[in-house]
């Protein structure tokens, strides 16, 4: 009996050394843990802790024996905790690092720090105890925290860069589009200038045959006196020779190699003096309006050539308008800086007098515009013209040191502008220095209506430079929808001719409805006789004609604006 007793304690002893040594074991892979590790049993009280919790925390193992694990949680956050506390015991699962909790935690000393907390349940004889393996993530917070205010520096320079970038592409753009533009002119001028010394060659050696059949001509009527058929076949052939002649004149004219005799020329009084021949010319069915500035400054150009140029451009427009019409002539003056000279090619930038044609007729399609002042290309009928007319007048004013320009829109008219250099009574060109004009710029909101692109980004950055602010549209509806959007708007800037059928008029009447006492300036390529066909009105109209300079457009919208507030020019 004695024996069974000593065998059974020898077998217990046994048996509590392996438990001694397991739990010893446990103890040290606990204590081998990189993590805190607190174990807590079902009723939230920590019954075991690791070695790397006093670091972590700041308490012993003593002192964290036997109390609540809400010591290591935030007072915030602590009746909170207890729920969760409660809930995951009854309904316990693993949760691994990483995908646990990403909390807060409380030191002894009440300091706080990000912690992210992994569960383990552990099922024992005395009930379900739980395994919390606690890791400081504040250098990876810390790093986090970098890397977002890296990240949101690096955004906001991206955003920066990006800004400059399309910043320098829009100047870059417009740029291109100033080149194109001045490209497209100088190329056409450089065409037309070929077209010319082709034609020139052709006129020299034209003017040598018919100086030969001109001249055997007479010299076989000599000899033929008394022969009837003979003296009359020589007549027409002379006759002939001499419509061949005035057609090498035209071809002359053309390729800026006839004979000119420059004077200085009042434009104003030509254009009155010759209405009277203006008006046999046109017919009854054609309505002649002449409209001229007084002390006009004098032009440097040959008379008789510019009588010529002016019938040309008339006969023109009397054919445009068949069933009759009204056609315009007008006078003025404008001086071309670089920049604007620059898009018109070969243009020399300086003071020049202008003589504009307009007419009502049935206009000219956008593919015949580049080509209408080349010789022999018409678009009339065949035997109703030579093609030589507005070649003639292109011809005169690039002899003469000018230009020429025309708009048109097809049934709505067309105007012609003859650009002549001013010049001094001593008969000196002014091609170089700027007119002095007073400073005009400003701080009001403008709206600029205008569908052609290149004419709409020059004319906006021409006012954005001069201190305005700009708002801009292609078209009516567009430009009404900022106005009713918009009620800082303080001047409508519109052409007169737009697409879709409002034309700026149209717009100018129904921003008025909106807004009665805002002014409006009018831009057009026709002059007055445009605003004369879509505006019937009794009110003043204000208008500059294209192309404008810098200074005239500047002075224009100074003087809009200040009509509105003449108090304080505002």
């Amino acid at each position: 009996m004695n024996q069974d007793i000593d065998s059974k304690i020898k077998e217990l002893e046994a048996e509590l050394a392996q438990a001694k040594a397991e739990r010893e074991r446990y103890r040290r892979l606990l204590e081998a843990a990189p993590d805190a590790v607190v174990v807590v049993d079902g009723q939230g009280h920590i019954v075991l802790v690791n070695a790397q919790v006093a670091p972590l925390f700041g308490y012993s193992e003593e002192e964290l024996i036997g109390q609540s694990i809400e010591v290591l949680v935030p007072e915030r956050a602590r009746n909170r905790h207890v729920g969760h506390r409660n809930h995951f015991l009854v309904n316990h699962e693993v949760r691994p690092m990483g995908s646990g909790l990403d909390l807060a935690a409380r030191r002894k000393d009440g300091s706080e720090i990000p912690v992210e907390i992994s569960l383990s349940p552990l099922k024992t004889a005395e009930g379900v105890l739980v395994s919390a393996s606690i890791r400081d993530i504040s250098d990876r917070r810390a790093a986090q925290l970098a890397l977002r205010k890296a990240k949101t520096e690096l955004e906001t320079r991206v955003r920066e860069r990006t800004a400059e970038l399309e910043q320098a592409n829009r100047a870059l753009q417009e740029e291109m589009a100033d080149r194109q533009s001045a490209e497209a002119a100088l190329h056409q001028a450089q065409k037309m200038e070929a077209v010319g010394q082709l034609t020139g060659g052709v006129a020299h050696d034209f003017n040598n045959l018919l100086t030969v059949i001109n001249g055997n001509l007479q010299i076989l009527a000599g000899h033929c006196r008394g022969d009837g058929l003979a003296q009359e076949l020589i007549d027409a052939a002379l006759q002939a020779g001499q419509r061949g002649a005035d057609l090498n004149r035209t071809l002359l004219a053309f390729s800026r190699r006839q004979q000119l005799k420059p004077v200085l020329i009042d434009l104003s009084a030509l254009a009155q003096g010759i209405v009277s021949m203006l008006r046999r010319t046109l017919g009854e069915s054609i309505a002649l309006d002449i409209r001229t500035v007084d002390n006009l400054p004098k032009a440097l150009a040959d008379p008789s050539q510019l009588e010529v140029a002016l019938l040309n451009l008339a006969v023109n427009a009397r054919d445009a308008m068949p069933k009759g019409g009204r056609l315009l002539i007008e006078t003025s003056k404008i001086h071309f800086d670089e920049q604007t000279a620059a898009l018109e090619g070969d243009l020399k930038p300086g003071a020049y007098v202008v003589l504009a044609v307009s007419d009502n007729g049935s206009g000219i399609a956008v593919e015949n515009l580049s080509r209408v002042f080349e010789p022999f290309f018409t678009t009339k009928e065949v035997g109703r013209g030579s093609g030589l007319g507005l070649a003639m007048v292109y011809g005169f004013a690039k002899q003469s040191g000018g230009h020429v320009k025309i708009y048109s829109v097809e049934g709505k008219g067309t105007t012609v502008k003859l650009f002549l250099p001013q010049a001094q009574a001593g008969g000196e060109v002014i091609l170089s220095e700027p007119e002095q004009t007073p400073n005009r710029t400003g701080h009001e909101r403008i709206l600029v209506v205008e569908d052609e692109p290149d004419v709409r980004a020059l004319a906006v950055r021409i006012m954005r430079s001069l201190g305005y602010q700009v708002l801009e549209a292609e078209d009516g509806p567009s430009a009404l929808a900022l106005l009713r959007s918009d009620s800082e708007i303080q001047l409508l800037f519109t052409d007169v001719v737009l697409p879709g059928g409002m034309h700026g008029p149209d717009i100018a009447r129904q921003a008025r409805e909106l807004r009665p006492d805002l002014p409006v300036l009018y831009t057009s390529g026709y002059t007055g006789n445009a605003i004369d066909q879509l505006e019937q009105s009794n009110q003043p109209v204000r208008l500059i004609s294209k192309p404008y300079a810098i200074d005239d457009l500047a002075e224009q919208i100074r003087m809009a604006l200040d009509e509105r507030n003449p108090a304080d020019g505002s």
